[in-house]
């Protein structure tokens, strides 16, 4: 099992070439250097340099100290990049394993390594113009690239477009004409929007919108019962992401094991069918029981 390791960081700073030395200098005085990310047993970041971006990475290879950089620069020599992102980690107290894979090692799946072929192939302008027509096609493809580029602020975008979503669904039975077909399409949106928000920050009116999405999708899905002859949808396939935007929403706003025990009951209170599975939010909840829990309920 690999071990974290100590670095001499007074050492790493002595070794680093003048000019590397200088330019990761500048990197950090301008706050070039984004949030530090653990992968593959080091350590990597979005790292701005003038316009362009870059996403070095740094550990422990083989017993030495290892950069690898879509700057160009890998290996033993570290680029101004991986320097500045090192010199970030060692900061923050960042834990090196002793037997880290750099990205480019991990192995992919043949559909991947497919379509980074066709990447490669295609210049700049090409892959951007691709990029930006999908984005335009694609709401949850443009909410995760402008989230990848660090312009997704926390604004109201995706909280209106699920609200609208939730909204529809809850009338979508009110019409004298409404079919069980109405209700599938309702649920299959409300799964996708919620898909999109929690691409945008945690933030607690997402979490407060999601719970209502619940219980109106449970109040929902009792026709889906009613109708299971007919249905193609299982209530499951939309309780089930609903759910884990959830409990991806509580632990990403850090709740308590208490708070988030509270929601759940309130929740398990206001629904009547199974819709929530609490066993999901078990290393969320440590010691606590939800009152409910095992009954039929949400």
């Amino acid at each position: 099992m690999p071990v974290a390791v100590r670095i001499d960081v007074e050492a790493f700073r002595d070794s680093i070439p003048t000019a590397v030395g200088e330019t990761a200098a500048r990197l950090l005085t301008d706050g070039g250097v984004g949030e530090l990310e653990s992968a593959g047993g080091g350590v990597q970041a979005l790292v701005r340099d003038h316009d362009a971006t870059f996403q070095p990475w740094v550990g422990i290879v083989d017993r030495i100290f290892t950069g690898d950089c879509d700057c160009g620069t890998t290996g033993d020599d570290l680029c101004a990049h991986a320097v500045a992102t090192a010199l970030t980690a060692f900061h923050a107290g960042a834990t090196f394993s002793g037997a880290a894979t750099p990205p480019g090692a991990a192995p992919v799946t043949p559909e991947h390594a497919r379509y980074l072929q066709a990447v490669q192939r295609l210049s700049p302008r090409q892959l951007t113009d691709l990029v930006a027509g999908h984005a335009i096609r694609d709401r949850l493809f443009a909410t995760l690239l402008l989230s990848e580029a660090g312009m997704l602020n926390a604004d109201t975008s995706g909280l209106a477009h699920f609200r609208t979503a939730v909204e529809d669904a809850s009338t979508v039975t009110t019409s004298s004409r409404w079919q069980i077909s109405d209700v599938e399409t309702a649920g299959h949106h409300l799964a996708a929007e919620v898909e999109i928000l929690c691409a945008h920050p945690a933030t607690p009116a997402a979490l407060d919108l999601v719970e209502e999405a619940i219980v109106v999708w449970d109040d929902l899905s009792g026709h889906l019962r009613d109708a299971y002859h007919i249905t193609r949808t299982e209530p499951q396939e939309i309780a089930e992401p609903l759910v884990g935007a959830h409990r991806n929403l509580c632990e990403r706003l850090d709740l308590t094991s208490d708070e988030i025990a509270q929601r759940l009951n309130r929740l398990l209170e206001r629904c009547h069918y199974d819709t929530v599975d609490v066993d999901i939010y078990a290393d969320l909840l440590t010691e606590h029981a939800v009152g409910m829990a095992g009954t039929a309920g949400c």
